[in-house]
């Protein structure tokens, strides 16, 4: 069993490795902070709660943390989440072409795509979507059984990923065309029923978050404790998801902002910012020359697997740019867009990561098919091609490079710090929230300060905990919106009559952080 499997587990070993060699050593900015706070108080995160990825990781987190410490045991969860899921992949590129090599080579390349590998090191739910995804994947490539165990184990695990993250049934067309192309459509249609039920049973793990709710964890974000806001919290209607059309920016910037994104996935350590740059760019073009070259030969080596990673690619591009709608980058289409259109908050090039896997997968085939046919018998030297975006990406993916690695904390700190005792703290992006819940709920600092968090004052759940929670809100605030300036004005008058000083995380020098309330 191990030797049929040699090639997969050296790939999913060197991916460790590399992953650990380059994991956060604890919290990191953006969402990382919210879903540890989430993990360790089992509570719920932003729309749409990933409620299973919250039961998952406490559950690890529990058993690792009192040797690793409790960030860097979920950090953890997620490095082997990728290289797990990178592995699979090998194994069906494996089965399908029996070139171990280039099925070694390719999961290398694919786990070292800068936006893969960036989920790899930190507490993010991609790569436990990721890790789903590519089980859905690798069933579907093994369903050759008359009575259909493997379509049913499927339906079952892709439930399980709506309860995780939506990210997951990104590879269910794929995984749909590899049990077709085998068994034909009456193999789905003859199960579908009991297909529907193991679904539904998968999905049902996120019936966690309407009991979980009813103990208002510390993160307990759009407060899904009826069965109306528990559809809120799944359906994101709080971030009021955009339709189908109008485009939120003109196609040809959303298709110009996935290239930008691929610029970033090789050589992202010869130049970290956004713009293209001689040297980066001519990478990133020549390790697409070998993506090339391996879609051509995958096509030859075996048009099954060919045809369900192209379905793959073409979902996790053209399906997710048709989907998501997204507004131009924070850093791409300034010159084309008027100057007060509306940008995305941060850079979304994780949402094409499976795209980024496809890619990484066949420059991996490439390299060694090129090589291959010069001379069969040094094949092995195609996979040195693998770590290329190894190399190249290194410098800018790592966690561990300071000051970096504990930017997320001390700005937490920055800001608990500057809270006065018992005092209430106003914070207005990701980058101040998360840290500072982190730091409150899994360090158990600064517990006496409030942090209001702006940008959700509009939510009537959100100003429903602030009233239920610390008496903040007036009961007249909550179900009507009557603008920010009268909100927090209302935060000012309660806060004086619990003898609470506000203040401001705004950027200022040092630690002086002014007070929104006027006498």
């Amino acid at each position: 069993m191990i030797a049929r499997w040699r090639a997969e587990l050296a790939a999913f070993a060197t991916l460790l490795l590399i992953y650990l060699a380059t994991l956060a050593p604890g919290v990191t900015l953006w969402d990382s902070g919210e879903f540890l706070s989430a993990i360790h108080s089992l509570g719920i995160p932003h729309p749409p709660g990933t409620p299973l990825y919250v039961l998952v990781a406490n559950v690890w987190s529990r058993i690792l943390s009192p040797l690793t410490g409790f960030a860097f045991s979920v950090n953890l969860l997620s490095a082997i989440c990728t290289a797990a899921a990178c592995a699979l992949l090998a194994n069906l590129i494996n089965r399908s072409t029996g070139d171990r090599i280039a099925a070694y080579a390719g999961a290398v390349a694919a786990g070292a795509m800068a936006s893969v590998w960036s989920s790899a090191t930190e507490t993010e739910v991609y790569a436990s979507a990721l890790f789903i995804g590519c089980v859905i994947l690798w069933i579907a490539n093994r369903e050759h059984d008359a009575r259909g165990q493997w379509v049913l184990l499927g339906a079952y695990v892709s439930g399980l990923g709506f309860a995780l993250h939506l990210t997951a049934l990104l590879t269910i067309p794929a995984a749909i065309y590899l049990v077709v192309s085998r068994r034909g459509w009456g193999d789905l249609t003859r199960h579908l029923p009991l297909m529907i039920a193991l679904f539904i049973l998968g999905a049902s793990a996120t019936a966690f978050m309407i009991v979980r709710a009813q103990h208002d964890p510390f993160v307990n974000q759009g407060n899904p404790s009826t069965l109306s806001s528990f559809w809120d919290v799944i359906l994101r209607k709080q971030y009021a998801p955009a339709p189908l059309w109008p485009r939120q920016a003109p196609i040809f910037i959303q298709v110009g902002n996935l290239f930008e994104y691929a610029d970033w996935q090789v050589a992202l350590g010869l130049a970290p910012d956004p713009p293209p740059t001689v040297f980066r760019t001519t990478l990133s073009v020549l390790f697409g020359a070998l993506g090339v070259f391996g879609f051509v030969f995958h096509r030859r080596m075996d048009r099954r697997s060919w045809t369900a990673f192209l379905i793959l690619f073409l979902t996790a591009t053209v399906g997710v740019l048709a989907y998501l709608n997204l507004k131009a980058s924070p850093s791409f289409g300034g010159s084309f867009i008027p100057a007060n259109a509306k940008h995305e908050a941060r850079e979304r090039d994780y949402f094409f990561a499976l795209a980024w896997i496809c890619w990484g997968l066949w420059a991996g085939i490439g390299a060694v098919q090129l090589i291959r046919r010069l001379n069969d018998r040094i094949a092995y030297v195609g996979a040195l091609a693998a770590f290329i975006p190894v190399a190249f990406n290194w410098s800018a993916v790592s966690r561990r490079i300071e000051p970096d690695a504990s930017a997320a904390r001390r700005e937490g700190l920055r800001a608990l710090d500057a809270t006065p005792a018992h005092g209430i703290v106003l914070v207005h992006a990701d980058n101040d929230v998360y840290p500072t819940w982190y730091l409150q709920e899994v360090e158990n600092k600064r517990r006496d300060g409030i942090v209001v968090v702006v940008p959700l004052l509009p939510a009537e759940w959100y100003r429903a905990e602030l009233a239920r929670r610390h008496a903040l809100i007036s009961p007249d605030s909550i179900q009507k919106w009557r603008g920010t300036d009268w909100v927090v004005a209302s935060i000012c008058r309660n806060a004086r009559l619990q003898n609470r000083q506000v203040v401001d995380a705004v950027l200022s020098p040092g630690n002086n952080f002014p007070s929104p309330c006027h006498p």
